[in-house]
């Protein structure tokens, strides 16, 4: 069967992998519709389908890969994002599988709701880390349900792709004032082997009205929310201002 790929592709980047120079494959679709979600244009859809959303550009699967080709002697990586690129199994693994083939390093960004399909790419050895975006304290499902518009057992799913033990792992949180339970999330890091970055959340992208007329969170108030939590051995921070930055003294 021919596969065909839904999305965009950003041949080099420097924003997604710390350290590394990166294509970064963003899939179409999602399986949540979260209230402060920066690609919900790109990621729009008018129904739900897997594995594959079928709007925007769509193209052979070999036009993807031509374009990770002409990018190789610039990049290290390959990362997977989205919407949600593990919705798309089958086009995801395929490609993962090319990458790597090209001795190239596979990240995939993920909101962790599909467990059972990422330890199947790492058993496969597909992946070298995952990029997990955590909204909200996974023991708290209510409050994930609702920041992830009404994906009830959200948390549940998230909780079981923080406990990989083999493979790397950074999680993600991307604050709003309506939403920055950074303290809650951290508890919840407890035990894990892995990077927390808190990114700065831009108002002005989310569809929901009420988060558009926020202020952003400026690089100090990341700065002091990072040191709030630390209990965690390596937390950083994310913003407009001035990029990645591990916090001192954390």
């Amino acid at each position: 069967m021919k596969l065909i790929f839904s999305g965009i592709i950003i041949p080099v980047s420097t924003i997604d992998w710390y350290g590394k120079s990166a294509s970064v494959v963003f899939f179409n679709g999602c399986n949540f519709n979260c209230l402060y979600c920066s690609n919900n244009k790109f990621i729009e859809v008018a129904n739900r389908l897997e594995p594959l959303f079928k709007k925007g550009t769509a193209v052979d699967i070999e036009e993807i890969e031509k374009q990770i080709l002409d990018a190789k002697s610039f990049i290290s990586a390959v990362v997977f994002s989205g919407g949600e690129p593990t919705a798309h199994l089958r086009e995801l693994e395929h490609l993962a599988k090319f990458a790597k083939g090209q001795g190239l390093l596979v990240g995939i960004e993920t909101n962790g709701y599909y467990p059972e399909r990422l330890q199947g790419l790492i058993e496969k050895k597909l992946v070298d880390k995952l990029f997990i975006d955590v909204k909200a304290p996974p023991d708290d499902s209510k409050r994930y349900a609702i920041i992830t518009g009404g994906a009830k057992d959200a948390a549940e799913h998230v909780l079981r792709s923080l406990a990989f033990r083999d493979v790397a792992i950074e999680v993600r949180t991307t604050v709003f004032r309506s939403f920055a339970d950074v303290t809650g999330i951290a508890r919840s890091l407890r035990g894990h082997d892995c990077t927390y970055v808190i990114q700065q959340g831009i108002p002005e992208y989310a569809p929901d009205e009420k988060i558009k007329k926020e202020k952003p969170f400026t690089r100090d108030e990341l700065e002091a929310l990072a040191k709030s939590v630390s209990f965690l051995k390596d937390v950083r921070i994310r913003t407009r201002e001035k990029g990645e930055e591990r916090v001192k003294n954390v």
